[in-house]
């Protein structure tokens, strides 16, 4: 937390009018956007989502490499990863068409409850997405040349997932370079 001070000298005026620039908290990261049949329950360390379909942010990943974790509470089908904009039809579904939705199957991964899925995401190299289950790298369900903006998802069916986006509450160090998602402020 910090705060900018500026001074600035007016015509006519023998005075330096002094104001202050807060910094605001950084905004969260959250599923705000999911099917009819998910339920999202939002906590300090996280969002839970569980029910039927998908849920995602409304927080493009705008940077070079995001980071982001998966915790499995309760054992069931999932699958995560990112996704362009959907419609309320396809938030009925799963993710992981590879034309509009890119995942990790629950079945692919092998997770449990307890375990922990990183998400990796980067725009500058290959591959673009990438996979981690309780801290090491899966070589399987890596993706390459994602393109145009898209937003971390998950979908479940029979499962509880805690998707976490601030860095306090990750189990995992990211990859190199790769940091928790930022949400991108206008300053004008």
């Amino acid at each position: 937390m910090g705060c900018c001070s500026c001074r600035c000298l007016f015509r006519g005026s023998r005075e330096a009018p002094t104001f202050e620039l807060g910094v605001l908290d950084s905004p969260l990261v959250r599923l705000d956007r999911y099917g009819p049949d998910v339920k999202i329950e939002s906590s300090a360390t996280g969002d839970a989502i569980s029910g039927l379909g998908v849920a995602y942010t409304s927080t493009p990943i705008e940077q070079d490499a995001a980071y982001w974790e998966v915790h499995v509470e309760t054992d069931g089908r999932f699958r995560v990863g990112v996704c362009r904009n959907l419609d309320q039809e396809a938030m009925r579904k799963e993710i992981g068409d590879e034309n509009s939705s890119w995942a990790l199957r629950s079945e692919d991964a092998g997770a449990v409850e307890g375990d922990v899925i990183g998400v990796a995401f980067g725009q500058a190299e290959l591959p673009n997405l990438s996979f981690f289950l309780n801290g090491e790298l899966l070589d399987h369900g890596q993706v390459n040349r994602i393109r145009g903006e898209v937003f971390p998802a998950a979908c479940v069916d029979s499962a509880k997932l805690r998707c976490v986006f601030d860095e306090a509450n990750f189990e995992h160090a990211p990859p190199r370079t790769h940091t928790a998602i930022r949400v991108t402020q206008n300053i004008i």
